[in-house]
């Protein structure tokens, strides 16, 4: 009970941190300006905008169906669309939760069982398309962060800080990776130093993420094209923001640099790693503090509602998804459950 009240406090209060953060800037930015901005940038272009990352959408569906799929046998795999929806409803999930890059890891994993997939094989094909996915996304703000180092842009050095914390964090990813190559247990050394196994009632937990840390083992170390597949696609995906950025900063009438559209695809995205639900404020935060730093005359708020009317529809879709594919799974639990009794 304590634990809820703990995280509902810092759910609220960063919530409400966020908003404030995002009312300064509506206030500074204007309601005026911010329409004639969202005016100016037009419905098409926007649309276009929603074709394009629906099929970087499809990019990171059908890394993680091949991650899914290598699990399970050739009569049960899943089609593309199929995995195409449970992203979406991970997603959907993820954006709304304080962790924005792993809250729907879990529903993810429930999309899978409640189209047969076992729960220990669909834990292991989520854990690693998530780990392939953060160690991607970590490099890829490490690398903006380096490049505003060498180019100037880091005037006062915290983004030294924030890059050190972020590449030890990618070293612990890849760690994680290595050691489940080379077959060395992280999990199964945990239980047994901590002898967490001798807990009876926690017996079961402890088989089940051992079997699930070996299922992973079985892919990463059997399956090196596969996962060099995977990781090129992590990349290929993640590196879409750029071209995302410099596609709504066309239609706002300004042409980026290279090297300026990889400082708005990467320095903002930290935002995402805080426990800030949506990033609320601190995304839009994000893109004032790069654009006043770069000297791109865009308005944060309305670049970054472009992204979030985006969000809004993948969002849609994937609750839709959920709750039709949830419920339908729940009822069958239930049922099921029923007749036993």
């Amino acid at each position: 009970m304590k634990r809820r009240i703990v995280k509902g406090v810092i759910f609220v209060g960063s919530l409400l941190l966020g908003a404030g953060v995002l009312g300064y800037l509506i206030y500074k930015e204007g309601w005026e300006s911010i329409a004639d901005s969202l005016i100016e940038f037009g419905p098409w272009p926007f649309v276009g905008f929603v074709a394009l990352s629906l099929f970087n959408f499809v990019l990171y569906s059908w890394r993680w169906q091949l991650i899914v799929n290598a699990h399970i046998p050739k009569k049960e795999r899943l089609s593309l669309g199929r995995v195409y929806l449970h992203r979406m409803a991970g997603f959907a999930v993820s954006y709304l939760t304080p962790a924005a890059q792993v809250g729907g890891e879990p529903v993810r994993i429930g999309m899978l069982m409640s189209d047969g997939v076992p729960a220990k094989k669909a834990t292991s094909a989520v854990a690693l398309d998530i780990t392939i996915e953060m160690i991607a996304y970590i490099t890829f703000i490490v690398a903006g962060v380096i490049l505003a180092i060498v180019t100037g842009v880091d005037g006062d050095g915290s983004l030294i800080w924030i890059g050190v914390g972020l590449a030890l964090a990618l070293v612990a990813l890849f760690s994680i990776l290595i050691a489940l190559a080379k077959g060395s247990y992280i999990v199964k050394k945990l239980v047994r130093t901590t002898r967490i196994d001798r807990v009876k009632r926690l017996d079961g937990l402890t088989s089940w993420f051992i079997e699930t840390e070996q299922m992973m083992h079985t892919f990463v170390k059997g399956r090196s094209r596969l996962l060099l597949g995977v990781s090129l696609l992590a990349f290929v995906v993640i590196a879409f923001r750029v071209v995302e950025a410099f596609y709504i900063a066309f239609f706002f009438g300004i042409t980026l640099s290279f090297a300026q559209a990889f400082l708005i695809a990467t320095l903002p995205g930290i935002a995402l790693l805080l426990p800030v639900p949506a990033g609320v404020g601190v995304f839009e935060g994000g893109f004032a503090t790069v654009f006043g730093v770069l000297g791109v005359p865009l308005a944060a708020v309305a670049f970054a509602l472009i992204i979030r009317l985006r969000d809004s529809i993948f969002i849609t879709i994937g609750s839709i998804h959920a709750v039709r594919q949830g419920g339908g799974w729940l009822r069958e639990l239930l049922v099921g459950k029923k007749k036993k009794r």
